[in-house]
């Protein structure tokens, strides 16, 4: 018995003795989450969430921490705002005056819910560390989300305690997916269940190139109704259930006025083939429509009828897909409503095993013989072309009694493509080295070139390329970005640098560097804490000119070299006429998700690679 109890406060005090080591650890942050509570009650069919927070500011950095929002929709009341400060000792300085909360409008890029809204407040204190207190509750009478919950609010924060509580009606079901909670409790009182979750974020997880989203690094639990009620009644039973409810809320929004109609019929006029049908129609969509975020009924899961987007000729993405689906439609042409998750980092983002609404932006999905097109109504890129954002994933088809999931295709190494041709030349005199570059983008690059002067003036273009695609020990002469046909995946950039860093002298020797590739530089093995996950290929191909003086004699160039792996592949190979030197280099890096296990020969590719691009040189000396 004396045993057993000297065991038990053995345990106890290994416990507290952590605890108090992680707590002594988080002190050192800007901020600390101190407490969370997040209490959902499901009752006559509505559910009410109220949101606790305390947060330790501990300098001035922390105060980020400080500028809070809200969000809440028509369909998300809010209520009950209040905040206060309390200092070290616990005693309260300052109180929250809800003249100060400011409203807005919540817009995102993709718009897929834009009925959303937050509050806004700032409350500071001027003495360190001072706990901030805020809390907040929401009504919502309609909805098909209970709790989308983590114990994180911010990479850098650390989160000793975080709670999730649900109170639902015994016979109420619901269902359930959660990922590293540390602790639930379940219990039946009076005819209710009761559910808690507790989680902390007490290791900091550094971010790391090429790792997957920190949000599925970290405690989660996610929670919806099996029925609900949003505009129709529907059902997460199964992805089919759910398909049904969403083929239902658009039924009957496909009528198209009689004006539209006749454009339509003189569009495709004599034209016989259904994929240049298409391609004409796309191009109306985009000369005709423009994207907006709009505020629209049933918290922005239902679009706007067909014939508000042909007479206004705007719309978000729900919008126009479903007119464009309409427009196809009368032209006798199937297509699909397609909902996707739309994201740079989206390998395996979908949880198959959970019906839920996971989606955050719609497409088309048009299939026609011996082909399968995808149409993005939002842009005004390339017909039949998903973007870095859509590729390699899972779409959900909406078909009424057959919906389903079906895989976008995926960025092939032909898609990503990036060449660069350089002309090195140097003169005879001053050594002075200037480079003209002809670039070649596809893939990420291309997109953001073709679209930055949808959204940037030209002042702020040059200042992104100076930035991004400059390097910079490179002083920048002048660029041109070529345009090219419309439905093109790629553009052209010319650019003019001066080089500082190509050629450098040793006593009667001058060694002019090899351009080396734009290479992701990846932490050695005994560093790196996250697996890789690379969602599309890196292909890069060279074309280097070196056009050497008269006056100097090349004495050593380096070697034709390659490497092979699984991870990929590079190549360098040297051309000599005279005394003009050609490069041709290539390197190519496979997507995939490599876990650490994997990540050391993973990493020796890479510096291999990196070690061989880097050190490429041709010497030469006067004549």
């Amino acid at each position: 018995m004396r045993h057993s109890f000297c065991f038990r406060i053995t345990i106890l005090f290994i416990s507290l003795t952590l605890i108090l080591n992680q707590h002594s650890s988080a002190q050192n942050s800007d901020a600390i989450l101190t407490n969370q509570q997040t209490s959902l009650v499901v009752k006559n069919s509505r559910l009410y969430i109220t949101r606790s927070y305390d947060i330790q500011i501990n300098n001035k950095d922390g105060e980020d921490q400080a500028q809070i929002s809200m969000p809440y929709s028509k369909l998300k009341k809010i209520s009950g705002v209040e905040a206060y400060i309390k200092d070290n000792q616990g005693k309260l300085v300052k109180k929250l005056n809800l003249k100060d909360i400011i409203t807005k409008s919540a817009i995102s890029d993709i718009s897929f819910y834009e009925d959303n809204f937050v509050k806004e407040f700032t409350l500071i204190h001027n003495v360190y560390p001072y706990t901030l207190h805020y809390q907040y509750q929401i009504q919502e009478d309609e909805f098909f989300w209970l709790a989308h919950w983590s114990s994180v609010i911010d990479r850098d924060i650390p989160t000793l305690n975080a709670v999730l509580t649900l109170d639902i009606p015994e016979d109420y079901k619901i269902s359930v997916f959660s990922e590293l909670p540390q602790s639930l409790k379940k219990d039946t009182i009076e005819k209710r269940l009761h559910y808690s979750w507790s989680a902390s974020y007490l290791k900091q997880i550094d971010h790391e190139i090429y790792s997957p989203p920190f949000s599925e690094l970290v405690p989660c639990v996610e929670i919806v109704p099996m029925h609900f009620k949003y505009d129709k009644e529907g059902s997460f039973e199964n992805w089919k259930t759910y398909g049904n409810w969403e083929w239902r809320l658009m039924e009957g929004l496909n009528q198209l006025p009689e004006e539209e109609t006749d454009k339509i019929n003189n569009l495709i006029k004599g034209v016989t083939d259904t994929k240049e049908k298409i391609k004409i129609l796309y191009h109306y969509l985009q000369d005709v429509t423009r994207y907006v975020n709009v505020t629209i009924d049933k918290g922005g899961m239902k679009p706007y009828p067909a014939s508000y987007v042909a007479v206004n000729k705007y719309g978000d993405c729900k919008a126009l897909s479903y007119y464009f689906k309409s427009v196809l439609e009368y032209a006798g042409i199937p297509s699909y409503y397609t909902d996707i998750y739309a994201t740079d980092d989206a390998i395996n983002k979908l949880n198959l095993n959970f019906p839920s609404q996971q989606f955050n932006h719609i497409i088309l999905c048009v299939p026609i013989k011996n082909d399968t097109l995808w149409l993005d109504c939002t842009t005004k890129g390339p017909f039949n072309r998903l973007g870095t954002f859509t590729q390699n994933r899972y779409a959900f088809l909406v078909d009424k009694e057959n919906s389903r999931f079906c895989k976008t295709p995926a960025l092939s190494k032909k898609d990503v493509c990036c060449t660069r041709k350089a002309v090195i030349t140097s003169d005879a005199f001053t050594g002075e080295v200037k480079v003209d570059f002809h670039r070649k983008y596809k893939g990420e690059k291309f997109e953001l070139l073709s679209t930055m002067p949808n959204y940037a003036n030209e002042s702020e273009i040059t200042q992104y390329i100076r930035n991004n695609f400059i390097e910079s020990s490179y002083e920048l002469i002048d660029y041109k970005i070529n345009p090219v046909h419309r439905d093109s995946d790629y553009v052209y950039f010319d650019y003019s640098v001066k080089a500082d860093n190509i050629l450098k002298n040793y006593g009667n020797e001058k060694i002019f560097r090899v351009i080396p590739f734009s290479i992701p530089l990846f932490k050695e093995p005994k560093i790196r804490k996250l697996p890789v996950q690379i969602d599309y290929p890196m292909y890069q191909v060279d074309t280097l000119v070196y056009k050497i003086p008269e006056n100097l004699a090349v004495t050593a160039i380096s070697q034709n070299n390659s490497v092979v792996s699984p991870y990929g592949e590079y190549s360098v190979q040297f051309q000599v006429k005279d005394n003009q030197f050609t490069i041709l280099k290539s390197f190519f890096l496979k997507p995939g998700n490599y876990a650490l296990t994997e990540y050391k020969p993973f990493y020796d590719f890479i510096k291999k690679v990196t070690d061989i691009d880097n050190t490429n040189y041709i010497v030469t000396k006067n004549k």
